[in-house]
């Protein structure tokens, strides 16, 4: 009860527990929606539209402008102009969704062909722009949620979009393949609806309003260097399936995948913490005490979630697949343990961005995009998924390495900090 109340009453640690917990139901609600949807959807269905989801969700990322990092560092510092900030970067996101998901279906021959024969209907087209739109707002306001301290929002938006997705996908199958897209579209929009209803209880007086204000140009800079970061960020997981795919087979492509989400368990938890550490950045005199305890709480879960992957990964993939727990073992494995030297790189990148030291941000997670492809090449070759799993781990051990030595007694910090973390 003593360190439940201790959680309660910390707000860094309530809200990283919070979104940790938006993660794990995320996982679980989408493995409830993907086994629905095999059910009631033929697997050339499933496929499609998996394939779809993919470019939107890409698409969305692109999309968000760094604003969602921005979010959480601006607005904390700048409470009286939130309404103001969150109406024009979402009005900024909303515009540029439209225009790349206009751009993606008028380039599908070049960049997905197989994806024509369904957008290529006009309703199809305008429904995807719309819900690539739906879900760039989703992911705004939940950074929001996160600079106003709020993840307990973020989780409850989160749930009820993964229910809501969920219902409505027996009774859509009569559509075909886009009835999986619908329902994903429905569960987006009364996810966003639901959110903006919450957002006016996190910053009062906020009343979601189109608007393009000069106040958002001050955010610009630190906005464009994270937007680059997290493109960076994002490209070796977007870019391994996609040469695996060449280079080994399409069903190998499957077992990364699967071994890469469950270990997205693990990588979720110094994210979660990241993201509320740098919400709480705004009281910049305790920095570096909220530091410690951000590390202290990272080790405190991390190790045993290794642990877990590492002696009860076979189980973990039995429930999803047989086959998967023969062929994804090793990887899972290797990609849990890539989680130690991931949170050390994004504690680090958190606390750059908390001293508004952004162009280190993008240096660091573009140093891991290029040295985890650069390394993948030849061993995907020479040793399939596993030598893919070796190349994310060791591009992210050299950047843990090179973080090390880059702050100055960052070691003994950290060490310290891992060392007290039961008192």
């Amino acid at each position: 009860m003593r360190f439940l109340r201790e959680i309660y009453n910390d707000s860094l640690l309530k809200n990283s527990f919070y979104l940790m917990g938006a993660n794990l139901l995320n996982l679980l609600l989408g493995f409830v929606f993907w086994i629905i949807a095999a059910r009631y959807y033929s697997p050339h269905e499933v496929g499609t539209i998996s394939a779809l989801l993919s470019s939107m969700l890409l698409l969305s990322m692109i999309s968000a402008l760094g604003f969602q990092t921005a979010f959480v560092f601006h607005l904390p510092r700048n409470r009286e102009n939130a309404s103001r900030i969150i109406n024009s970067c979402l009005t900024s996101s909303i515009a540029a969704s439209l225009v790349f998901s206009s751009i993606f279906v008028l380039g599908l021959d070049f960049w997905a062909p197989p994806l024509k024969s369904i957008l290529s209907n006009l309703k199809f087209g305008i429904l995807f722009a719309a819900v690539t739109a739906f879900y760039t707002t989703s992911a705004n306001i939940s950074s929001a949620f996160i600079a106003g301290r709020k993840s307990s929002f973020h989780m409850t938006k989160e749930t009820l979009f993964g229910f809501f997705k969920i219902l409505p996908l027996q009774v859509f199958s009569v559509f075909g393949a886009m009835g999986i897209f619908m329902a994903w579209g429905i569960g987006v929009l009364l996810a966003v609806i639901i959110g903006f209803f919450l957002l006016s209880m996190v910053w009062k007086g906020y009343l979601p309003v189109p608007m393009l204000d000069p106040i958002i140009k001050s955010m610009a800079g630190y906005s464009a260097g994270n937007y680059l970061a997290d493109i960076f960020l994002s490209l070796p997981r977007l870019m391994l399936p996609i040469m695996i795919v060449n280079l080994v087979s399409t069903e190998s492509t499957g077992f990364f995948y699967i071994a890469m989400m469950i270990a997205g368990l693990l990588y979720g938890i110094p994210q979660a913490i990241s993201n509320s550490l740098l919400a709480e950045s705004s009281d910049s005199g305790e920095l570096w005490l909220k530091v410690k305890k951000s590390i202290k709480l990272n080790a405190a879960l991390l190790f045993p979630g290794i642990l877990l992957f590492v002696f009860f990964g076979k189980f973990v993939l039995n429930l999803f697949n047989p086959t998967y727990a023969v062929n994804s073992s090793t990887t899972l494995i290797i990609l849990s343990v890539a989680s130690l030297p991931i949170s050390l790189n994004t504690i680090f990148t958190t606390v750059r961005n908390a001293q508004k030291r952004v162009l280190s941000v993008v240096k660091i997670n573009a140093a891991i995009a290029v040295i985890t492809l650069a390394f993948a090449l030849p061993l995907v070759r020479s040793s399939g998924i596993e030598g893919a799993a070796i190349a994310y781990l060791a591009a992210n051990t050299l950047a843990a390495i090179f973080v090390v030595y880059k702050m100055k007694n960052m070691a003994g910090f950290v060490l310290k900090s891992i060392l007290t973390v039961t008192k």
